[in-house]
């Protein structure tokens, strides 16, 4: 009568007594996979919504609310207040952006108009050499074209409020119209909300703000530099 067939590993651990090893080994190596795969998924969370998931935890003791488990988490994809779990890791403000600069490259915008996430949301920087001349706030002709096509973009999104940044470089400026930067970064933000209120978008979506000098992108030691600086940024961010 046949015996029953056993495998080689069986084989090796009933036939010395020090194969036992490998099924330890066995497991170590399945623990480490499960480790660096870990590690590899929150390498792509953004730190900002790593926390804020984190945060939304309840974790109570002795009372009659439940608690959240991981699993409901991953079951439902939501957290907390109705937060989806795509919101909170950045995935979709991921294939919004690649929505965006796909948008640019076919209106050929590359060379005036930059799109990044930052900070957990989509950041829109427009050249302000493209929208204004040197020292003033009104808006240039061939600036109505560029901002027609943010405004497309804005409108073909709508779960986000839009945060207007005027930013300039670091010369002063003291003029009748205008006693410092301060002044021009914001008239220049306000002009072109009230230009895409004048074209469509709501203004309950909109804000803007004047940050002068104070958070350039480059160096103010070169021209270069300066160029860069000067500029209008559009911050889309979810809608509470």
């Amino acid at each position: 009568m046949n015996e029953p067939k056993v495998s080689d590993f069986e084989e090796i651990v009933q036939t010395d007594s020090r194969g036992a090893w490998l099924i330890t080994y066995a497991d170590l190596v399945t623990l480490l996979l499960v480790f660096f795969i870990l590690l590899f998924t929150l390498s792509k969370m953004e730190i900002g919504n790593m926390t804020e998931a984190l945060k939304s935890f309840d974790i109570t003791i002795e009372t009659d609310t439940p608690k959240t488990s991981l699993f409901d988490i991953v079951d439902t994809g939501s957290i907390g207040k109705g937060k989806k779990l795509d919101h909170l890791t950045g995935m979709r403000e991921v294939d919004v952006l690649k929505d965006i600069n796909s948008f640019i490259s076919r209106k050929g915008l590359q060379e005036n108009v930059e799109a990044e996430f930052r900070e957990g949301r989509i950041v829109l920087r427009v050249e302000g050499k493209v929208l204004f001349n040197t020292g003033s706030a009104d808006l240039l002709t061939e600036a109505t074209y560029i901002l027609s096509d943010i405004i497309q973009i804005i409108q073909d999104n709508p779960q986000y409020d839009v945060d207007i940044l005027g930013h300039t470089d670091n010369r002063p400026i003291n003029t009748p119209k205008f006693a410092s930067n301060w002044e021009l970064s914001a008239i220049r933000a306000t002009t072109v909300l009230r230009y895409l209120i004048e074209n469509g978008v709501f203004e309950d979506r909109l804000t803007a703000t004047g940050f002068a000098d104070l958070k350039p992108v480059a160096s103010n030691l070169t021209s270069e530099g300066m160029r860069k600086n000067r500029r209008v940024e559009f911050v889309l961010k979810e809608r509470q």
